[in-house]
C-alpha cells in the first residue's frame, strides 16, 4: 500500500494545476493470516469493531493527502484482524451530518449505533446507518457527501 500511494502522489501532485488533493485510505486484507495492512492519507480515520470485546479504535493517519506535495511519505501500518470484527470506512458527511438543532451526528452516535447492530450483514448495516442519519438530520440538506463502507471479518 506504500508504495502505491507514494506512487499515486506523484502523479497527482504532477497533473494538479489547481491544488487538487485527495484524502483517501488504501488497505489490502490477506484472508489468511486476517493481517490488514494500510495506508491513511489524510483521510477520517476508519473505525475498527472488536465484536469479542466490544471496544473500538481507530486506523491513524499515516500520512498527508495525496496531492498536496510530490515528495510526501506515506507510511504502511497493520493491523490483525479477529473473526467478527467490523470494520467501518466513512467520510465526514457522515459524522458530521447536523439536525433541525445544530447538533452533530458524530462518532459518539455512529459507535453506538455500529455496537447495537454488529450482528448484521455488512451491506444491511451500511443501508442503515445511512437511513439512521438521513432520519438524524431530518429536514436539514446535507451539505457534504456521505460514503460509507462496512467490511465484516469472517
Amino acid at each position: 500500500p506504500a508504495q502505491t500511494i507514494s506512487y499515486a502522489n506523484t502523479i497527482i501532485e504532477g497533473n494538479s494545476k489547481t491544488g487538487i488533493f485527495v484524502t483517501l485510505f488504501y488497505g489490502i486484507i490477506d484472508k489468511e493470516t486476517k493481517v490488514f495492512r494500510y495506508v491513511n492519507a489524510g483521510h477520517n480515520p476508519p473505525i475498527v469493531y472488536r465484536s469479542i470485546t466490544k471496544e473500538f479504535f481507530t486506523l491513524p493517519l499515516t500520512g498527508m493527502a495525496v496531492g498536496v506535495m510530490s515528495d510526501a511519505s506515506y507510511e504502511q501500518d497493520k493491523i490483525t484482524l479477529q473473526s467478527g470484527d467490523i470494520i467501518i470506512l466513512y467520510t465526514d458527511g457522515v459524522t458530521e451530518a447536523i439536525n433541525e438543532t445544530d447538533e452533530m451526528y458524530d462518532e459518539r452516535r455512529l459507535k453506538e449505533y455500529i455496537q447495537s447492530h454488529a450482528e448484521m450483514e455488512p451491506r444491511m448495516l451500511v443501508e442503515t446507518i445511512i437511513n439512521e442519519v438521513n432520519t438524524f438530520a431530518g429536514e436539514q440538506p446535507q451539505f457534504d457527501d456521505i460514503t460509507l463502507i462496512a467490511i465484516k471479518v469472517e
